[in-house]
């Protein structure tokens, strides 16, 4: 860092030398979505080291260093005390990357089945009452799903994905989520309650596994540890609002019949007489976006101070061969789009989204998904845009660009 900018919160400050931080590794996990790129930071790592320079600060300025770096306590205190209309969440001055640091790193307290659901989730009760979604590995990043566009259990890595996607196309209305790994034997097993430890059992190897209690759960289908003991997941914040929950216009029937939306071209004309033009924007935004993961999935969707939230990803990432169109309906239908959307789809044309998303992943550690589908998302991001321009040649710009 400058000497200048050091200087303009620690006026006192004075270069020492330099130093090295054993256990330690550079990282760059604290997004900033004002300029799409990530800030420096270190986190834990035994076997790491980072070089840097030793300043010699004060007494009476030793509490300007927080000015900067948010503790976990304050970052907790920001985000459950966040009340704003353009984002779920802190959104700036590097705040996302602080909130997935502490969802990462906190202590875990307690240990449940979630309340709720058609798919094995554990809900985590942090040391300072905050709760997380962890929604465990189930497959390979290289495995295929096969079937139809809602095939399979949930992808852990989908949800990291989106919430990456997300943040890269400016959509703020997304719980934060990332890639945890947590040991069973240290952070499961003894802080487990009774109920979950009754959907634990123990395998071959005598590991203990979990089937958990949901909808779909099975005995027979369980998470087990990895080979280091550890269950790899997706630590998802958890939302402690009260939303309004919708059936989607565009919603499947999940059997041979065809919904209305997929025998009539003119379904948005029917829609446009019970919903807001602002709605209806904001469903062509997730639809989008769930194109792009091709999450066909989306049977309801809440809404929280009038915008959409983007939850329950994890059917994104099966086959990244299948582009199923019809997951764009709202958008060829209407044929009206979001200026503002518009914008941000034109600023990662030529590979920038994926290598985007891509270099924000890899500075958390982890991979989210294989080249396969990497390439994937850029192909669909070109048929969005092929959809688009198919609009206007049929309506004109000014008709299928709205500002609101």
């Amino acid at each position: 860092m400058l000497e200048k900018r050091i200087h303009l919160r620690n006026p006192t400050a004075v270069f020492y030398s330099p130093a090295i931080l054993k256990g330690y590794r550079l990282d760059f996990n604290l997004y900033v979505p004002s300029w799409r790129g990530a800030t420096a930071t270190i986190v834990k790592d035994l076997g790491s080291t980072v070089w840097g320079a030793l300043w010699i600060i004060h007494n009476s300025h030793m509490h300007r260093l927080d000015d900067t770096i948010l503790s976990s306590k304050d970052v907790w205190f920001e985000t459950e005390n966040w009340v704003s209309d353009e984002s779920l969440f802190p959104h700036k001055n590097g705040a996302p990357g602080q909130i997935l640091h502490a969802i990462q790193n906190s202590q875990i307290a307690l240990v449940d089945n979630a309340p709720k659901g058609t798919q094995l989730k554990l809900l985590l009760l942090l040391e300072g009452k905050q709760k997380l979604y962890f929604k465990p590995k189930r497959y390979s990043l290289d495995e295929v799903i096969r079937g139809n566009i809602y095939a399979g259990f949930d992808r852990h890595n989908s949800e990291v994905f989106a919430y990456y996607l997300a943040m890269v196309l400016n959509f703020k209305w997304i719980a934060p989520s990332v890639i945890r790994k947590i040991p069973i034997d240290k952070d499961i097993v003894p802080k487990a309650t009774l109920g979950l430890k009754k959907t634990m059992v123990k395998n071959g190897n005598g590991e203990v596994c979990i089937f958990g209690k949901c909808f779909y759960c099975k005995r027979n289908e369980t998470v087990c540890p990895d080979k280091n003991g550890e269950i790899e997941g997706a630590a998802i914040l958890y939302l402690d609002k009260q939303f309004k929950v919708h059936k989607s216009p565009w919603r499947r029937s999940y059997t041979a019949k065809k919904m209305e939306w997929e025998r009539d071209n003119d379904f948005c004309k029917k829609v446009s007489g019970s919903l807001s033009m602002r709605r209806i924007l904001n469903l062509i935004d997730v639809a989008i976006f769930d194109f792009l993961i091709q999450n066909g999935d989306r049977h309801r969707y809440e809404v929280y101070k009038d915008q959409i939230l983007l939850l329950d990803n994890g059917k994104g990432l099966g086959n990244p061969t299948v582009d199923e169109l019809d997951i764009l309906a709202p958008l060829y239908q209407c044929c009206i789009l979001s200026s503002s959307t518009w914008k941000n789809l034109e600023m990662v044309s030529g590979g920038s989204l994926s290598e985007t998303i891509k270099l924000l992943s890899e500075y958390q550690g982890h991979k989210l998904a294989s080249e396969e589908h990497f390439k994937a998302v850029d192909r669909r991001l070109m048929k969005i845009y092929a959809t688009v321009q198919y609009c206007i040649g049929k309506h004109g710009s000014s008709k299928v660009f709205k500002n609101l």
